[in-house]
């Protein structure tokens, strides 16, 4: 009794290992356990994609089995998914061993194997039956199939007496479709499944294999589905589904219904995509309309038939042709660090302007000055918006409408700035921006997290002007419409900022905005004195800009004027008569351009400011100049001003800032129109130096500040500007520096400074100027100037200011060596630093030199208040 028992247990036991089924799809990343895969194990790994891989470094032949023992190959079947980076060959070849009785796979054995690779160029995955080591052929796929590079999946059938099928899909997944047939009855048991590589160096690493499988025929009890719905035109629709049809189901035009008012009156399965139905509508698609498509009935191999489905939806458009500004490069994260709410990743938002037009973007391209990219085949329909993200951080944007990827790279969209061009398939120009960080407008926000917004995508304009940083709490507004959107219409004229002179042959005219190119050809130049202008052209693709060749060269230190008459902006806005000055630039002696106002503790995050002024009688080019600050003694961190040829006439002022926008709003005194916007180096609270610097890095001035120099008595010195006194007078003289007047809003961005008092002309030897001076702070006389000549140098002075009593207030000089000329000024401070009263001063200089001569020089000034 119990040995029967014990029997049948065996046997069960027998039967149950024989119907056993192996599998493996590596997703454990482990190919020794689970099931156990043994041979060449150093040579194989599982990859990151959870595929088994041959990683070798050397030429060889190896192989990977398993066990896999079947009592019979009646009613079997198996399955793998085979990947080869190559071209096969005689020498670079790989087996697929669905049976083998030896664990060698490389010796003698009886099975059967596939084999994918060949000599010649017609290589087809091929079955054969091996016995000791002759090989015979069972069947052979599609010729050429493989012949290149290759990622399919194979399914191979036997049934109770020998007949194979070998199936494949040719795009590595598991809708097979039938390639061959054949017979082969020789060997009817298995005891291993593995694979062989013959390979080269060079394709030592390219054999990948996943998805094992071996056992009983799978039963397929599932229906199937749609997948999706495309018109291909107005006369087709084609309809995918998840896998291989019957197609005496597929053909019966009753299994659909297309709404509304339509229908199908034919149905087709594809020739070679048996996952695919072509069907043709009883009426033509027009275009513009959402149709709804039902399906009934249709059956998949295994006889599955599907239940009623639907409606699945679907546009049908005609794409229309594309005109420039159709579509428009709306939104731009160049710099997604540091976050803000949004993902960590570059992205560009593209808006279809248009109200009814339909466009397909299939072909497209935007490309930067480096680099391009293809769009997605995709069809934009009017108003709707298509956000562009590198395929490997499209995951991060789940959840965000109308996103797709694409192949730009992560770092093509350039913090600092770039031109991004959008072209049609055909080259065709649609939109192109030429964005800067300085169009953010926001100190904060330039330093990155925000995107770039476009004010009114229906504007033909695409310069700074149409442009800011988002507002939107986020970061920006990817797949909606802007948090910036104003599509006021513009009724504003162009105007000329300013001239630049690139030689003596070529000028540039420098517009706030963009014009519109033809008008810019066909306006009028004139100049005075006369020259003659040869060529003109505008500056894509901002076309802000317009260049003029000249036929006859300009001369230095002669000024020409040009007056621009009949241009008109992109928006057709004529420009009211326009006349800017210039001329040919002369080489920049040191101190010919002087540092005169500097901001350097603005208030709360507010942007510091340099204002430089041109003392001499020469026409300068601020192009390629530069300003620094000194850390640890030496002059460092340079910043060019600018790389255009931005001329500053005799007497004129500069101002330059990080961000000038802020400056116009905490001081709107500002002349504007003198603001040239560019990257500051550091400028601490409290002191440090200004260093404004040629292109070889030549010292042109250097000012060396504290806030020792700002009026004394002054409450807050943040946000107040200290302002030169005399551009004529040395930088480096303390008393040339004084806070800027409250009030007119304590600074003077672009224009002459509160402070100005010039050094009187000396009449003797000592001259005092005002008479009668008001400390207070107004900008009205708050300093008195003492100038002083000798008609001989080498004279040592003192300078001291005295009360009508005789006390000593203020020593100004104590044994300071004179020039033959110079100045000096006095605030009203006493050396205690309180204010001095009201009332008249004695200033007494006292001047000697080797030769024992002794000078004295006396003059009486008056100090007044202001009566409050």
């Amino acid at each position: 009794m119990c040995l029967r028992s014990l029997s049948t247990a065996f046997l069960l036991c027998v039967v149950s290992m024989a119907q056993a089924q192996f599998a493996d799809d590596f997703n454990d990343g482990d190919f020794t356990n689970g099931p156990a895969w043994e041979g060449d194990v150093g040579v194989f790994i599982v990859n990151a994609t959870q595929q088994l891989q041959l990683n070798n470094t050397v030429a060889a032949t190896s192989q990977l089995r398993s066990a896999n023992p079947m009592s019979t190959l009646d009613d079997m079947e198996w399955r793998v998914r085979v990947k080869q980076s190559f071209s096969g060959s005689a020498s670079n070849y790989g087996r697929v061993y669905l049976v083998s009785d030896q664990a060698d796979l490389t010796g003698p054995l009886n099975g059967y194997f596939l084999q994918f690779g060949e000599a010649n160029s017609n290589d087809a995955i091929e079955l054969f039956e091996q016995t000791g080591t002759t090989s015979t052929s069972v069947c052979r796929g599609t010729e050429a199939q493989i012949a290149n590079a290759f990622d399919v999946g194979v399914q191979v059938r036997r049934d109770a007496v020998g007949n194979w099928q070998l199936l494949v899909d040719p795009t590595g997944g598991t809708n097979y479709v039938l390639q061959a047939g054949g017979t082969s009855a020789t060997h009817t048991t298995s005891a291993h499944i593995g694979v062989r590589c013959t390979y080269t160096v060079s394709n030592a690493n390219k054999f990948f294999y996943d998805d094992f499988y071996a056992g009983s025929v799978i039963v397929d009890n599932t229906p199937p589905e749609v997948v999706s719905v495309t018109p291909i035109s107005a006369t087709q629709v084609d309809v995918r589904f998840n896998e291989a049809l019957l197609e005496a189901s597929v053909v019966n035009v009753s299994a659909y219904d297309l709404l509304p008012f339509n229908g199908v009156t034919g149905a087709t399965l594809d020739g070679s995509d048996p996952t695919l139905v072509h069907l043709t509508p009883t009426n033509a698609l027009i275009s513009g309309t959402t149709y709804s498509l039902l399906v009934n009935g249709v059956q998949d191999l295994a006889s599955n038939t599907m239940a009623p489905s639907g409606p699945h939806t679907f546009l049908f458009v005609v794409p229309d042709v594309a005109e420039p500004g159709d579509v428009v490069i709306n939104e731009i994260m160049a710099d997604p660090s540091p976050v803000v709410q949004l993902p960590d990743a570059e992205w560009l938002e593209l808006f279809n302007a248009t109200t009814d037009k339909f466009l397909d973007l299939t072909g497209w391209q935007v490309s930067t000055l480096s680099t391009q990219a293809a769009l997605p085949a995709v069809v934009l329909g009017p108003g709707e918006y298509l956000v562009l993200v590198n395929n490997a951080q499209l995951a991060n944007f789940t959840g965000l409408p109308n996103v797709m990827g694409w192949s730009l790279s992560t770092t093509a969209l350039l913090n600092a700035g770039t031109t991004l061009t959008l072209m049609t398939g055909t080259n065709q120009v649609i939109d192109a921006v030429t964005y800067s960080s300085t169009w953010y407008g926001d100190d904060v926000k330039d330093d990155g997290g925000w995107s770039l917004e476009r004010i009114d995508p229906f504007a033909p304009c695409s310069d700074a002007s149409n442009w800011v940083a988002s507002n939107d709490e986020r970061g920006g507004t990817p797949g909606a419409q802007n948090s910036v959107f104003d599509d006021t219409p513009d009724t504003e004229a162009p105007v000329m900022n300013a001239v630049q002179v690139v030689s003596a042959t070529e000028i540039v005219l420098v517009f706030n905005e963009g014009l519109d190119p033809a008008s810019a050809l066909s306006a009028s130049y004139t100049t005075q004195p006369p020259l003659d202008i040869a060529t003109i052209a505008t500056v894509a693709p901002a076309n802000d800009r317009v260049r003029l060749l000249l036929g006859t060269a300009l001369q230095e230190g002669v000024m020409h004027t040009i007056t621009v008459d009949g241009v008109a902006d992109c928006s057709g806005n004529p420009i009211a008569t326009s006349t800017g000055s210039f001329a040919l630039p002369e080489a920049i002696a040191p101190l010919d351009i002087v540092i005169n106002e500097v901001l350097y503790d603005p208030v709360g995050s507010g942007s510091d400011f340099v204002e430089l002024y041109n003392r001499s009688s020469k026409f300068l080019s601020l192009g390629g100049l530069q300003l620094a600050n000194e850390s640890n003694g030496m002059i460092a961190n340079f910043r060019v001003l600018t790389a255009d040829p931005v001329i500053l006439m005799p007497g004129e002022y500069i101002l330059l800032a990080t961000n000038t926008g802020d400056i116009a709003t905490r001081y709107p005194q500002s002349r504007t129109d003198r603001f040239l916007q560019m990257s500051l180096p550091s400028y601490n609270n409290g002191s440090g130096t200004v260093v404004l610097a040629d292109a070889a890095n030549n010292t042109i001035d250097l000012f060396r500040y504290s806030d020792d120099l700002h009026f004394t008595l002054l409450n807050q010195s943040e946000g107040t500007s200290l302002e030169r006194v005399d551009p004529n007078r040395p930088t480096a003289d303390n008393t040339n520096w004084h806070s800027a007047a409250q009030d007119i809003g304590k600074a003077t961005p672009g224009y002459q400074n509160s402070q100005y008092a010039p050094a009187p002309t000396a009449h003797g030897e000592m001259t005092i100027d005002p008479a009668i001076f008001s400390p207070d702070n107004d900008g009205h006389q708050d300093l008195l100037t003492i100038s002083y000549r000798f008609d001989q140098p080498g004279f040592v002075a003192t300078l001291k200011v005295f009360d009508i009593a005789g006390r000593e207030v203020r020593t100004l000089w104590n044994n300071e060596l004179l020039g033959t000329t110079g100045a000096v000024s006095w605030d009203g401070i006493m050396d205690n630093g309180s204010k001095a009263r009201m009332g008249p001063y004695i200033v007494l200089m006292e001047a000697y030199d080797l030769g024992g001569n002794v000078e004295k020089y006396r003059q009486t000034v008056t100090l007044a208040h202001r009566l409050d």
